[in-house]
């Protein structure tokens, strides 16, 4: 199938049954945050299956298409062993938990900064950053094998600063 005609049945179909979705993934959900998600797959699968959804079955079509999308939604969510996990449920961590995180985070900014100038501004720039190695050469005024050898003997030198915290 051409794709103006794909995307002008699609366009029709969408029209038609855009209200009938809606309410559908709505009760299958009741969450906003699910219903998006469920809503998105369910373009998507419609999208797939177009060429399906110009006959009488169309709405029973949309239907299973519903159904499929509110089912990946719930999986993306809960994972595939049925278990949410904390941070979905935004059950925060306990105040012993974030003093010791915070602790933790001060304790690897201070060994960061102990480190020599180019070694210090290669791991920050690698992995705080997410910068590649070429830009953090660029950066450093050296080659991309100079600043792989920065951001290794940074590493080195960090774990044996902070060895001692895992004991």
């Amino acid at each position: 199938m051409k794709y103006s005609k794909r995307a002008e049945i699609f366009r029709q179909v969408k029209a038609d049954y855009i209200d009938f979705l809606a309410s559908v993934l709505w009760r299958l959900t009741g969450d906003r945050e699910l219903f998006t998600e469920a809503m998105q797959y369910s373009l998507l699968g419609i999208w797939r299956h177009v060429e399906k959804l110009n006959g009488k079955k169309a709405a029973s079509y949309i239907y299973r298409i519903a159904l499929t999308a509110n089912s990946k939604a719930w999986r993306n969510r809960i994972g595939r062993n049925g278990q949410i996990s904390e941070s979905q449920m935004g059950v925060a961590a306990s105040p012993d938990e974030k003093v010791s995180n915070s602790e933790l985070a001060a304790k690897v900014r201070l060994a960061v900064a102990q480190l020599p100038a180019k070694q210090s501004k290669a791991i920050v720039m690698r992995y705080f950053q997410q910068q590649d190695y070429r830009e953090v050469a660029e950066k450093l005024c050296c080659t991309e094998a100079g600043a792989r050898s920065h951001v290794s003997k940074a590493i080195a030198a960090l774990r044996g600063k902070l060895a001692a915290l895992t004991d």
